[in-house]
């Protein structure tokens, strides 16, 4: 027991004594140091910056034609995003530390400065993307050539950061984070990062508190781009007290404020995240489909997950937009990956004291991966684009444990010895850069992207779904249909995902009228939904849409008591949420006559709708069935204003203003104003001419009245219609008394 704390203690005074001699090595380069980066970078720097550039340009030079892709227009089209051309509004959200305030600062910068195509838009996020690894490249060099390498690496630290730099930027397993152009919040968030330390490195090289100062406004740009930066602050100190410090008491007393500062702006952007990371670790959130995920169960499918990405770090193929990474709930499941990625943990901290920048890289692959996968649950487990930075650390080590290789054991040959790394780097950089050129196709299109993804996973029901939808959408119909049907066999077994496509299914059969197939479609979707035994959130909107879908056939087919029947079930079902489905039931059910539920219906559906919508109509139409025309008079005038081509509302009212019996809805000036433009559209058609006799009646001219009156009579003889009504009216303007009246079905 003694001899073996004894040879702890004689390797801990070994390690701490090799890092005395590096700090005193610090100290002595300092002044060498800061004479270096007061002047300009060496022509070979420059020369690198360029060839990185340019290989990077030739590798992203096929992305610009492609167009928005899914939710791209979402933020990226003014029509869809005002706010995008709203510069004080962003520059508030900013200053106010809003979530992805930075971020969208970008793209409202993008659409002033470049433009607003989708051209406009690649360009900037190529720009970002250089930008980033023109940081990475100078930051590595610095810190290769730093005293703590000094003796190692100092030699050809512009060498290593240019080939790190280089793999990184063509790396296909980036292309996410570039091409697919509403993931420029990773990307940029990345940027800022790297100038984070980028920052404090220049200060801890310098001793310089500008630099310092510039790495708080980094930091904050970082976090205000995406919360993936948030562990920036812990990297840069990690970084400082690595390579720079002697202790923690020097940290503190040179840069300590400036840390703090970092960390300040963390908590507070980080404090706006609490009810986010609340709802993310719900026991009830639904994740990946539909079925609900624990905090522990995520943890579990995230060594999954950071299993596969490192396998795509190292080689990256088969790449795949959108996985669908099922929950690992079995320890089966998960032990092994489990284990393995305990054992890159455990190896990290084992780095962080014996060999402490490359345990910082480590640290940073981890901690950039945290937020999204830890014990945070989101929507989908797993996408590519959260590699973007976390992938620099990977081939930062390998490239550093290659160079370490070829020192060892590379062959005494001079030639062979000097050409063998520049050979594997280009073999490497052609094959990256190929492969980031074919996947940058992928994202020409929202078809390509599920295509894409189709293809690669046949069983992928969600992709299968949504490329049905952007065949649907542009009149393809018979190919959608074909692929909805194949989707559906292979998804029997699965009711909520057979549902989901069964209700696609429906939604084509109606539209092609095919409404007997369309009522199966949803019938048999809500029947699978009904059999699971626990309900989510997911399958009750997918049983509310199925509802909706059965309740628009059957009111087209007349079937008005079960059209109402299923529209209320869907309200119940996700309360507040469907609109839509209120006032449907509330058409259906004015339809049959119960007019007191249709009114409470479409009183819901106005509440929770815009004024764009037909709800305030057809609840007008309601009011003036029961009687109450000065409600219905109201909201017909209401509606008038944002729809005055409307012809049977304008009829409508025309006729309230003119023969209602209550003073305060009657308006014969406003009643003949409104008749002379439903003439002017109609020309003289018997309503019209029935109307604008009772308005001549109501100002007095009553023989004009009685001739109008006539006309109107022989025009609906030889149509067939009813008398009754009109020759009622004639007596009274034969007798020299307008028409009135409160009873709905004699004024309209």
């Amino acid at each position: 027991m003694w001899s073996v704390t004894w040879r702890f203690k004689k390797r801990l005074a070994a390690v701490t004594s090799r890092r005395s001699k590096n700090r005193a090595r610090f100290a002595r380069y300092v002044p060498a140091m800061e004479s270096e980066n007061r002047s300009g970078p060496p022509r070979r720097v420059v020369g690198f910056a360029l060839l990185l550039t340019l290989i990077v340009a030739i590798t992203y030079g096929n992305s610009f034609s492609g167009d928005f892709v899914l939710d791209d227009a979402k933020f990226l089209e003014l029509e869809q995003s005002p706010d995008l051309a709203n510069v004080a509004g962003r520059l508030a959200a900013v200053a106010a530390g809003q979530i992805r305030s930075v971020g969208n600062l970008g793209f409202t910068l993008n659409y002033l400065l470049i433009g607003d195509t989708p051209w406009a838009f690649h360009v900037g996020n190529f720009l970002v993307h250089l930008a980033t690894a023109l940081v990475l490249f100078d930051l590595l060099r610095r810190l290769l050539s730093a005293p703590y390498w000094q003796d190692r690496y100092a030699g050809v630290a512009a060498e290593l950061a240019l080939v790190v730099a280089l793999i990184w930027a063509v790396h296909p397993l980036a292309t996410m984070g570039v091409t697919y152009l509403i993931q420029r919040y990773e990307s940029q968030a990345a940027l800022f990062y790297l100038l984070t330390l980028y920052c404090v490195t220049r200060s801890c090289l310098a001793d310089d508190w500008r630099w310092a100062a510039a790495a708080i406004a980094m930091c904050g740009l970082a976090i205000g781009t995406k919360e993936a930066a948030i562990s920036a602050p812990l990297i840069a100190i990690a970084l400082d007290r690595a390579m720079f410090a002697s202790s923690w008491k020097q940290l503190l007393r040179k840069r300590g404020w400036a840390y703090g500062g970092m960390l300040l702006v963390t908590a507070y952007v980080a404090l706006q995240l609490r009810p986010a990371f609340e709802t993310g670790t719900s026991h009830n959130l639904s994740v990946s489909g539909l079925d609900p995920v624990t905090r522990w169960e995520y943890l579990c499918t995230e060594s999954q997950v950071i299993t596969h990405y490192l396998r795509l770090a190292l080689f990256p193929y088969p790449l795949c937009f959108d996985y669908e990474w099922p929950i690992a709930r079995s320890f089966g499941e998960y032990a092994a990956s489990g284990l393995f990625v305990l054992g890159l943990l455990a190896a990290t901290f084992y780095a962080l004291w014996r060999w402490p920048p490359v345990g910082v890289a480590g640290l940073l692959f981890f901690c950039v991966l945290a937020p999204s996968s830890s014990f945070v649950p989101i929507a989908d487990p797993a996408f590519e684009y959260r590699m973007y930075l976390p992938l620099a650390s990977i081939v930062l080590l390998c490239v550093i444990g290659g160079y370490e290789l070829w020192r060892r054991f590379s062959p005494a040959d001079g030639r062979l010895r000097r050409y063998l790394p520049i050979a594997a780097v280009s073999l490497v950089t052609m094959l990256f850069a190929g492969m980031t050129l074919q996947r940058n196709q992928v994202y020409r299109s929202a078809e390509t992207v599920w295509r894409s993804v189709v293809e690669l996973r046949p069983d992928h029901v969600r992709a299968h779904h949504n490329l049905a939808k952007i065949l649907k959408d542009e009149g393809r119909i018979d190919e959608a249909v074909a692929i909805l049907d194949r989707s559906l066999r292979q998804v029997e077994d699965a009711p909520a995902a057979a549902a989901a496509l069964e209700i696609e299914l429906g939604e084509i059969a109606a539209g092609q009228g095919r409404l007997d197939a369309s009522k199966g479609y949803f019938r048999q979707a809500i029947e699978r939904l009904n059999s699971l035994p626990t309900q989510t959130t997911e399958t009750l909107r997918r049983s509310a849409e199925a509802h909706i879908g059965l309740g628009a056939v059957l009111q087209q087919q007349g079937e008005h008591a079960a059209a109402a029947e299923s529209f209320v079930t869907a309200t119940e079902l996700r309360p507040g949420l469907y609109p839509q489905a209120h006032g449907m039931a509330g058409v259906s059910l004015r339809e049959q006559g119960e007019l007191a539920e249709a009114e409470r219906q479409l009183d819901q559906a106005v509440k929770q709708s815009d004024a764009n919508q037909p709800w305030r109509r057809e609840l007008a139409i309601v009011y003036f069935q029961q009687g109450e025309l000065k409600q219905a008079a109201d909201l017909y005038e209401h509606w008038r204003q944002s729809h005055p081509t409307d012809i049977e509302i304008t009829l409508r009212l025309a006729w309230l203003r003119a023969a209602a019996a209550p003073d305060d809805v009657r308006d014969v000036d406003e009643a003949k104003r409104l008749t002379e433009s439903l003439v002017d559209q109609l020309g003289p058609q018997l309503p019209l001419l029935d109307l604008a006799a009772i308005i001549l009646a109501a100002e007095g001219k009553y023989a004009e009245a009685t001739r109008l009156c006539k006309s109107a009579i022989d025009l609906r003889r030889r149509s067939g219609g009813d008398l009754a009504p009109i020759e009622s009216r004639l007596q009274l303007f034969e007798s020299r008394r307008p028409f009135r009246s409160a009873n709905p079905s004699e004024l309209y």
